[in-house]
């Protein structure tokens, strides 16, 4: 999008762990979706309790993307996610509004073998 001569970008790269295999599942539109949680360490230590924080986040990934990744990706697997953020409005049983960040993955680049999960 451009706006004023500027140029806005929406653009999230991550690099790190997977916290679980991939688990492929129909979308109400028919498409394969997955929504994979990556653990990815912060860049210092936490000076309290002299450890690495570690973040968790939820990525959704699409159609071929998601049938890939669950073919040759397992859970420990490293990998490096390209995306954008996506914001939903939720509805809290109070009645609170509060908004949710999450990642739509547009590409995932395996950093660990390349071996099938069956041959791990």
């Amino acid at each position: 999008m451009i706006t004023g001569g500027v140029t806005i970008y929406n653009y999230v790269m991550l690099i790190g762990n997977l916290v679980e295999d991939v688990d492929v599942r129909k979308a109400p539109n028919g498409s394969n979706v997955s929504t994979i949680t990556l653990a990815v360490n912060r860049p210092y230590r936490n000076p309290k309790t002299d450890q690495i924080d570690t973040d968790f986040i939820d990525i959704s990934i699409w159609d071929e993307l998601c049938d890939i990744a669950a073919t040759y990706l397992k859970k420990g697997s490293k990998v490096a996610v390209k995306g954008r953020l996506k914001v939903d409005k939720v509805t809290l049983d109070t009645g609170a509004i509060i908004n949710k960040i999450s990642i739509v993955g547009e590409r995932v680049i395996f950093l660990s073998s390349s071996n099938t999960k069956e041959e791990n």
